[in-house]
C-alpha cells in the first residue's frame, strides 16, 4: 500500500483563506499509482497544486496528471508540487493538526494527520 511520509501544513495567519501542506508519497508496489484528488474534512476546497516559474513570475496551477512508479516517490515541497488547502473549515494554528486524504485513480484513500507547523519537519 503506498503511504504518505513527512506531513505537514504551513502555519498562516488567523484567518488566512488557504493553508499550503507537504508531504512525501511513497509507493512500495510492484505497479504505479496515480494521484487523482485530495480531501480534507479541514478544508471546503482542497486542490493539488504546482509552482512554477513562467516569465520570472511565480504562479501556481492545476498540477496535472500525477503518477508515482513503482518503488518511487513523490514530493510535495514549498516552491513545487504541494496542497492548496482553501477554505478552512475551522482556525489552524501552530500545533493544530489537519486531517487530508489523497485519492488515488483506483479509489482506494490515504488518510494522515497533518501537523501545522511554521517551519519544515
Amino acid at each position: 500500500m503506498p503511504v504518505i511520509e513527512k506531513p505537514w501544513v504551513r502555519a498562516a495567519p488567523p484567518g488566512a483563506a488557504s493553508l499550503a501542506g507537504y508531504l512525501v508519497l511513497r509507493n512500495p508496489c510492484a505497479t504505479a499509482i496515480e494521484v487523482s484528488d485530495v480531501e480534507s474534512r479541514d478544508f471546503g476546497m482542497p486542490m493539488i497544486h504546482r509552482s512554477e516559474v513562467v516569465d520570472g513570475v511565480s504562479r501556481m496551477r492545476p498540477a496535472g496528471k500525477l503518477v508515482v512508479p513503482p518503488g518511487g516517490a513523490l514530493r510535495f515541497e514549498p516552491g513545487g508540487l504541494h496542497l492548496m488547502l482553501m477554505k478552512p473549515l475551522r482556525p489552524l494554528a501552530e500545533g493544530d493538526q489537519a486531517s487530508v486524504r489523497l485519492v488515488l485513480a483506483d479509489g482506494r484513500r490515504l488518510f494522515a494527520v497533518f501537523p501545522v507547523r511554521r517551519e519544515a519537519p
